[in-house]
Formats: C-alpha cells, structure tokens, sequence
C-alpha cells in the first residue's frame, strides 16, 4: 500500500535527511556558547526528558482519550525538538545556540530514553497485554539511524567540505529537506484522511493543550529564572516544539499502529498554529518595546 510504502521507507529516510541537515549547521562554537552556562542548557533538557512527559500523562488522564490517542500523545512529548524548533527559535530571535545544543543533546539522548519510557506507558495504558510492543535494543538501533547518526554525518561533513561549498549547498538541502518532509507529512494526511479525527475532536484538543501548556510551562520556568529573553525564547520553542517526524516513524514503521501514529500526523500539522501565534506576539512585543525606548530617547 501507498501509505505503508510512505511510512516505512520513504519517512525514515527524510527523516535522516532533516537530521543531516541539522548536523550541517552545528559547530563547535554553538556548543562552546552554550557551554558558559551549562545551567541553562541542564534546565531545557530537565524541562524536555522530565516535565513535558509528565504533562502529556496529564492531559491523558484529564480528557476521554481511546488508549492508542493516548499513546499518540505520550509518543509526541518523548522525542527531541528537530530542525524545526531551530527555525522557530531564529525566526523568534531567540538563542539560536542554546537551541541547537538543546537539540543537539534531546537527540542523543531521545534513542534511549524513548523505547524505555513508550514501553512502560504501553504497559500502563494496558496495550502491551494486547500484543503491542516496542523491542528496546531494535528500536534504539533504528532510532540512532535516523537521528544521531544523520546529526554526526553532517558534522563530518562540514568538516570536510570547503566554506564556500558549503555556503552555496546548504540553503538548498534545507530547501530540499524542507520541501521533502512536508510532502511526506502532507501525502501521510492524504492517505490517511478517513482515518484521521475531526477538526473539532477530543484528539485535537488534546494536541493543541500539549503544545501551548508545554510553551507555556517552559516560558514560566525561564522567567521566573530570571533568564535573558533570547534565552528564555529558546527553551520556550525547545519545550513546545517536538519533532512529528520521530513520532510518526515509531508508530508507523517500528510499532505499524497507524491509530498512534494518526495524532503525532495531526500533532504536526496544528502545532505551528499556537507557536505561530506566540512568536507574532514575541515580535509585535519587540516592536513596541524598540518603539518605546527611541520616543524616550527623543525626549
């Protein structure tokens, strides 16, 4: 079938092209940036692996969802933030390097935390008694195939490759691996179009809560930290913005449960309405802000 044929083999493979892409644009000085306050990046991390699971298990517990949703939405808050809440963090004019570490670090940790802790909430959820399983070592061989191993390529390979090369290739493999994961996400919705819940649905609250609650947790906690903006923005994007993509090829490819697949699909297409909205309102707020300090600097 087409939708099997896009899960199974074309999915993991853009997949990898995405995570190459972001190895492309790490370097050492991204890390060396970071590294002066370890603190911060302790924080996002904790806020990632710890908080965001915790608050995905609330918002199952709070709303009737069917025990493979559930799973759906469990899946969405175990795997790192990808390329794209990197975009999201530049285009907010947050710490873009306290970003890319934060992704950086999810992804090498996101191959063995996320068969552990799926496969305690089958359990809890009571579908390993049905028969439904995550293999841990399997599932933590393919997962570093697709993101870490992906990520350490392209590090390599911006080792190797002259500046100038690399400045003329890389604007066209992010175009390229851009253009590629959305027709993948948006070909899965097609294929899967009967089976997916109505706009106005339990799943779709269900989605939109886990990411405004997740930027919002993640907003509060660096303020009251007293962090710079730039960098409470960052963990802002970091917390709130998970990689679909990972979700889909657990459930798709390495579970073939289309029904926990189906809300990371609708997870990736309605979570960028509320980060859009957020950082509309980040800049309007900028706007004003800069608009303020030169009327007071004129008088």
């Amino acid at each position: 079938m087409l939708s099997e044929w896009l899960s199974q083999v074309v999915l993991p493979w853009v997949l990898a092209g995405v995570m190459m892409t972001m190895g492309l644009n790490l370097t050492k000085n991204d890390f060396l940036h970071t590294c002066r306050h370890p603190g911060r990046l302790m924080l996002g991390t904790s806020l990632q692996i710890l908080a965001l699971p915790l608050l995905a298990w609330g918002i199952v517990a709070l709303l009737p969802l069917s025990p493979l949703a559930a799973a759906g939405l469990l899946l969405v808050s175990l795997v790192p933030g990808g390329a794209t809440s990197n975009m999201f963090s530049y285009l907010v004019q947050g710490d873009l390097a306290l970003s890319v570490s934060l992704t950086a670090i999810a992804a090498v940790l996101a191959p063995f935390t996320l068969p552990l802790i799926m496969g305690w909430n089958l359990e809890f959820l009571g579908l390993s008694s049905a028969g439904l399983s995550l293999p841990y070592w399997p599932t933590v061989g393919k997962l570093l195939l697709v993101t870490l191993v992906p990520v350490l390529a392209g590090m390599l390979l911006r080792c190797l490759l002259k500046e100038t090369l690399l400045n003329w290739l890389l604007p066209k493999i992010k175009m390229l691996t851009g253009v590629a994961m959305i027709g993948v996400v948006v070909a899965l919705f097609v294929s899967h179009a009967q089976r997916l819940p109505p706009l106005l649905s339990v799943e779709t609250l269900a989605v939109l809560l886990l990411c405004v609650l997740s930027m919002a947790l993640g907003h509060q906690v660096a303020r009251r930290l007293r962090l710079p903006h730039a960098s409470a923005r960052a963990i802002t994007v970091e917390v709130g913005v998970q990689n679909a993509g990972v979700a889909m090829m657990v459930a798709f490819a390495l579970l073939q449960q289309p029904g926990i697949g189906l809300v990371p699909l609708l997870y990736g297409l309605l979570m960028n309405v509320p980060v859009f909205l957020w950082m509309f309102a980040c800049l309007w707020r900028d706007r004003q802000r800069t608009a303020s300090i030169r009327s007071a600097n004129n008088t």
